[in-house]
């Protein structure tokens, strides 16, 4: 409000009247309270309080290059928040470590325009202005053209800005769980203040000079123990390898078939919010489960090589695993649960965007002619269109019940390429 044109400071002191700052333990809400104090005031005493506070910031959340959302927990939109208000403070340092962390947004953007898929309010406009102005501001021209472009075209679907840009509607009389036409509904979300930090960002994006140099994304900067990436000509691939709720990590990554402004979202952000009701529940988690009574918990993640993962789930008290492979135009996700003699067991169970057509064309195969992928598995599989929700919206699952078997491996192709 400080910063906002037009904006007269009894107005400011109206609005905030009776208001009670906070500081929960989640990396946005401390960055803000650093962030507003240095606005208020700048007397000594404050700068020390200051220079304490940011110590914490920087012991509790940076992981260079990226901050994290809590204590292991990673969130793409509130990394981009978190460089956003660093990126605006006159303290030089903060400035530096704000230009590092817009560095792996640089990276997560890529050529599709989506800054924000993994973690805590994965694909919300508001988290893709953030990333918007703070790649412009680094001269990152591209990328930032690739997010307005994702916002321009949510705008024009949903006839204003929505909150969420994977599956842009206009908002209902009644949003909420209850309400299906609300995907990506988290019960702590509010249009009014997700919206007006979006607008912020948007306005300061505006006011930017035009950049005098174009910056490309730097290849070394990473954050290999906190987030993975794959990218080929036919797909890009990112996931979170730790987290403590669901809406953190995800069995499955998030994957955007294609190049550019054709880009479509295959395997969307799933999860959703578990703390309070909300559109998502337990099979909306893409990980192997038992009929529809017992589902896998995510246990941990990590990279065995720069292109393969190994997962570990724990279902009824059995510990599988499940290896992720990603070659140029394949990806091959493997299950295996020990000693696991259910009939009813169901691996991969990986969500496909509902609005992607797919075809089953064996018992073995599925197809999707629109984007020249074909999905195929050593087992039967079983597709069921709109079982569930992703941030995306209706998902479709498929599943592949394995009968007395515990592993099987599902391969999703691009073209006619064998590797």
């Amino acid at each position: 409000m400080l910063d906002t044109p037009g904006l007269s400071s009894d107005t400011t002191t109206d609005i905030l009247r009776g208001t009670k700052p906070l500081c929960p333990d989640v990396a946005n809400w401390q960055m803000l309270g650093l962030i507003n104090r240095q606005k208020r005031n700048a007397g000594l005493t404050t700068k020390l309080l200051d220079l304490v506070h940011f110590t914490f910031i920087l012991f509790r959340y940076w992981r260079a290059p990226v901050f994290i959302d809590r204590p292991d927990c990673f969130s793409a939109q509130y990394h981009a928040f978190c460089t956003a208000l660093l990126s605006d403070s006159p303290n030089k340092r903060h400035q530096r470590i704000a230009n590092r962390a817009t560095e792996i947004l640089a990276q997560l953007v890529g050529s599709h325009g989506f800054v924000n898929l993994l973690g805590r309010g994965a694909g919300q406009s508001f988290g893709a202005a953030c990333g918007l102005y703070v790649l412009l501001k680094c001269g990152y021209h591209n990328e930032a053209e690739a997010i307005l472009h994702r916002l321009e075209d949510a705008l024009v679907k949903a006839g204003k800005l929505p909150l969420n840009l994977l599956s842009p509607a206009p908002l209902p009389k009644n949003p909420g769980p209850e309400n299906p036409q609300t995907p990506g509904w988290y019960s702590y979300n509010r249009h009014d203040d997700y919206l007006a930090f979006a607008g912020y960002c948007l306005l300061k994006a505006s006011q930017l000079p035009a950049p005098k140099h174009i910056r490309s994304p730097a290849p070394e900067t990473t954050a290999k123990n906190i987030v993975s990436q794959f990218s080929s000509s036919y797909y890009h691939a990112q996931m979170t390898l730790f987290g403590r709720q669901i809406f953190d990590v995800s069995g499955a990554p998030v994957i955007v078939s294609g190049q550019g402004k054709s880009t479509h979202i295959l395997l969307p952000p799933t999860g959703g919010e578990q703390d309070a009701p909300s559109l998502y529940d337990q099979a909306s988690q893409p990980l192997p489960a038992v009929g529809e009574t017992e589902f896998a918990r995510f246990l941990g993640a990590r990279q065995i090589s720069d292109n393969k993962l190994d997962i570990s789930f724990e279902l009824a008290g059995i510990v599988g695993h499940r290896t992720i492979e990603f070659q140029n135009a394949r990806v091959i996700i493997s299950d295996q649960t020990p000693d696991y003699s259910a009939n009813e067991l169901e691996l991969f169970r990986i969500l496909i965007d509902g609005n992607i057509g797919l075809t089953q064309i064996a018992e073995d195969t599925i197809i999707c002619r629109e984007l020249g992928i074909k999905l195929t598995a050593n087992a039967p599989l079983h597709m069921i269109p709109q079982a569930t929700f992703s941030a995306a919206g209706p998902a479709t699952r498929i599943s592949a019940k394995t009968g007395q078997g515990n592993c099987a491996t599902l391969t999703i192709s691009w073209g006619d390429s064998d590797a």
